[in-house]
């Protein structure tokens, strides 16, 4: 282990959580998710997950919040892990899941940390909620399809997903829905496709033990429910969300790897201009999960901004 490598977890305990809620909106809708880090929630961060990924995704930062005083709070999304699945959802509706575990827990103010696949409905709670965020943090970011030129730098399999998802929405639910039906009986498969397509500063990272285990537990919890959650969110990467990122107000920093094949750094370069006032942090030679190794100066430039003085 390398001197900026993150240990995850606690020893021996590489997915060590605070505790869980399973909380439900009026309408029955249950909405489930984990806390991590520091427990006196005075810091606090809602983390987005990424795709397809569960709440089990943020103990890779438990170690470095609770050292930072930062308490992580991560939410299922619907369909993934314990969150229900509907098929109505949009990204906007994220924010209300984060006002309701936001409102039982008494906490009046927050950042927001959206990794991946989670930065579109951390995108969205941030431009609805605007005075209870404190700011916003897009790691390896997934930005609009449907920006002109938003497929370049893609790798050849995932660039053919999305292309096939732009032009044929229904063939490429098909066709999600094998992939991810294809991981959830046989979760193996999904980490050889992680290794044929990540690159190589990525395949380091995810063969260290510690990550592998929190990998492993996490795409077999994203699937629990089966594959729908998947396939909506999928299609829901299709659609037009542009306009949210001309709505944010809050303070925003973005982290992206300049060597990442899986989520190009087109993206956010993108998202970097069309926040207002964004702050753009490029890391060379970083791969899509370059955000393992480097949690301390992230978390560290999250919680620079202190809900409790905003």
């Amino acid at each position: 282990m390398t001197g900026n490598e993150a240990k995850i977890g606690g020893a021996g305990e590489p997915h060590r959580r605070e505790h869980e809620l399973l909380l439900r909106h009026p309408d029955g809708r249950g909405v489930q998710c984990a806390i991590f880090g520091a427990r006196d929630h005075k810091r606090v961060v809602f983390y987005s997950h990424g795709f397809p990924a569960s709440r089990i995704e943020a103990a890779v930062a438990h170690r470095e919040a609770m050292a930072q005083g930062i308490t992580i709070i991560a939410l299922d999304r619907p369909g993934f892990g314990g969150s229900d699945w509907y098929g109505e959802r949009r990204f906007e509706d994220w924010a209300q899941d984060v006002t309701l575990v936001a409102d039982h827990l008494f906490i009046e103010r927050f950042a927001i940390l959206g990794v991946s696949g989670g930065t579109p409905t951390a995108v969205a709670a941030a431009a609805l909620l605007k005075e209870r965020v404190s700011s916003l943090c897009l790691v390896s970011g997934l930005g609009p399809l449907t920006a002109p030129e938003a497929l370049g730098g893609f790798n050849l399999a995932n660039r053919a997903l999305l292309v096939l998802g732009l032009r044929a929405p229904r063939l490429s639910s098909v066709v999600i829905r094998m992939i991810a039906s294809m991981w959830r009986s046989v979760p193996a498969t999904a980490m050889v496709w992680f290794g044929a397509l990540l690159p190589a500063v990525d395949k380091e990272i995810v063969a260290r033990r510690d990550v592998r285990i929190v990998l492993a537990k996490n795409i077999r919890e994203s699937l629990r429910q089966g594959v729908r959650g998947v396939v909506t969110e999928f299609l829901l990467f299709m659609s037009e969300w542009r306009p949210l990122l001309r709505q944010i107000e809050v303070p925003t920093t973005i982290w992206h790897g300049d060597a990442d094949t899986y989520v190009p750094i087109s993206m956010a370069t993108f998202l970097q201009k069309e926040i207002q006032g964004s702050v753009f942090n490029k890391v060379e030679g970083g791969g899509h999960f370059m955000i393992i190794d480097r949690l301390p100066t992230i978390l560290r430039s999250i919680g620079e901004v202190d809900p409790s003085q905003s």
